[in-house]
Formats: structure tokens, sequence, C-alpha cells
């Protein structure tokens, strides 16, 4: 999955001024962060090696069910009264259901595409962020930021090559990744300065395992025979896949503490470099050479509009 998938009330409790002056700390965090891209590589490698073993429902269900257990345990032991943090339940609704779309591109996306490929066009968010600023929400974009734009378009073609043989409409799933994780973006924006980090993600959790358990049971006839089939190994794999999820979800907290969000995000990119080291250790494939400089150029076009976002918000 996209790194970052849970951000939202991120910066909520945290001075920042002090954080600033304590380059030890923002060090911890920023290695928390690497660690968290590792984390999340991993768990699409292991969706990665699940394929289409396990139906597309329920492997999303063993995912957010596991992260809601795990965090209603947290919840459970920080008292109920942290409920009353969870900022607007229409947002927090939207932001639930926008990351399981998201959550779903990108594990359809895994089942056809490479592990590179797929990180690399889901990473196009924030150019996607910039298109939708400028076009729904009518903001003055500068020059700079369209450049960034046009070059993640470049890189994107560089990577997908229409027209070539390799080409295949399956690139829809993670760049539909990219698109809903930038309307996730925008509405965990909006809760940040409501919402607190945990129980936001619980709240996630929660909405969208009840969704999934809806779809299985409206399709029974159609799920419970393919579901039946599953190995125990498969199932092992599922919970192997949502134990690092949720554990790179908590890292990531842990990262925020420490450092602030502008600081981060660009050591985001760093999940690409983990998941080609991950499809060269598990599957002996690495992007050639036109992928990688595709892969590079988004990476450089994301990275360049984190900055520059960065910038703006300092004037």
């Amino acid at each position: 999955m996209p790194l970052a998938a849970d951000q939202a009330g991120n910066t909520k409790g945290i001075d920042l001024k002090r954080q600033i002056t304590l380059p030890m700390t923002a060090e911890a965090g920023i290695a928390l962060m690497v660690a968290t891209t590792a984390t999340f590589a991993a768990s699409d490698s292991v969706v990665k090696v699940i394929g289409s073993a396990v139906p597309l429902v329920a492997l999303l269900l063993g995912r957010y069910s596991f992260q809601a257990v795990a965090l209603g345990v947290w919840q459970a032991r920080r008292g109920i009264e942290h409920f009353r943090d969870a900022g607007v339940l229409k947002l927090q609704l939207l932001r639930a259901f926008l990351l399981l779309l998201n959550s779903a591109c990108t594990f359809a996306g895994l089942r056809y595409l490479p592990l590179p490929v797929t990180t690399s066009l889901a990473m196009m968010a924030p150019l996607i962020s910039t298109l939708l600023a400028a076009t729904l929400l009518n903001e003055d974009v500068p020059k700079s930021k369209w450049s960034m734009v046009v070059l993640g378009f470049i890189g994107m073609l560089i990577v997908v090559r229409p027209g070539s043989g390799d080409f295949s409409w399956t690139v829809a799933f993670p760049i539909g990744a990219a698109a809903t994780f930038a309307c996730f973006q925008v509405v965990s924006s909006k809760l940040s300065t409501a919402g607190d980090p945990i129980t936001t993600n619980f709240i996630t959790a929660v909405v969208a395992s009840i969704v999934l358990a809806a779809l299985l049971w409206v399709d029974q006839a159609g799920l419970l025979p393919e579901i039946r089939k599953v190995t125990v190994g498969s199932w092992l794999l599922v919970l192997v896949m949502a134990s690092l999820a949720t554990f790179g979800h908590l890292l990531m907290l842990q990262a925020l503490r420490r450092t602030p969000l502008a600081v981060l995000t660009p050591f985001g990119y760093a999940q690409l470099a983990f998941a080609t080291l991950f499809s060269w250790a598990f599957f002996g494939k690495v992007p050639d050479l036109w992928t990688a400089l595709g892969m590079i150029v988004i990476a450089i076009s994301g990275i360049g509009t984190v900055l520059l976002h960065a910038r703006a918000r300092l004037r």
C-alpha cells in the first residue's frame, strides 16, 4: 500500500518548535519513517505472494479486522474518553471508505503488476493532489508545482509505456490507488486539527471491516465457496500481511510524534527502494532500465511537490 496511509490527526498535540530544536528526535522520526516504508513494502510483498489464492474481499477483511482488533485493544487501555477526539463523523466515514478503496486498488494491482511498478504509480498521489487543488478547490497553483505534475506524468508514461507490448489496462489499479489516496489526504488534513490519530485509525479499521463483512454477506454464494478453498498456509500469510500493515501504521504514529510531517514525507519515497529490493529478493525480478528511470522521475516529481508545498507553508 502507499505510504502514510494513516496521516490523519498526525501532529495534534505535537510541539513542532520543540521538535525542530531537537535534531536527535528528528533523526529518530526519520529512522522510524524509513522503517515504516520497509514494513509497508514487506506487507505489499506478502500480498504479491498470496496473489489470487485468497478472494480480494476476504484479503481486505483480514487486513482491516486485524487492525481493528489491535487498535481496539490499544483504545481500551487508553480509555474511552479518547473517542471524544474523533472529529467530524462524516469525515471519519469518508476517510475510511477512501482508504478502503485505496487498499482494494493496491491489492488488485499487486496481483497483476510487478511490485515496484505498483508502488511507483501509487506514489503519484502528491501530483494528483495538486491537480485536485487546482481543479476542484480553485487554488492558485504556481508554475513550479505544475512543472512537477508534468514531470510526474512523464515518469508515469515511461513506466507504463502505452503502445508497448508490456502495457496493460491493469495500470489503472495503482493509478486509482494514487487518486483515492490523494482524496484521502485531503480528508485527513481536515481531521488533523480535531482527530486523535489512534482513534481515527481505529474508526477507519472498524468501518472498513463492517463494509467488507457486508459485502461478504451479500455475495455469500460466490465468495464462501472460494474462501473454503483457501489453504491454511494462505491464511497464515494473510495474518503476516495484516500484522505488517498494522505495525507499519503504529511505526508511523511514533515517527509523527517525533518529527513534523513536512520533514518526514519525502523519506516516504524510500518505499520504492524497498519495493525494488523485495521484488528482487522474493520474486527474482528487477525493473528494466526504462521502468527504473520512470520510477526515479516519479520519485523526483513527488518529492519536489512535497518540498514546494512545505516551502509555501513556511512563507
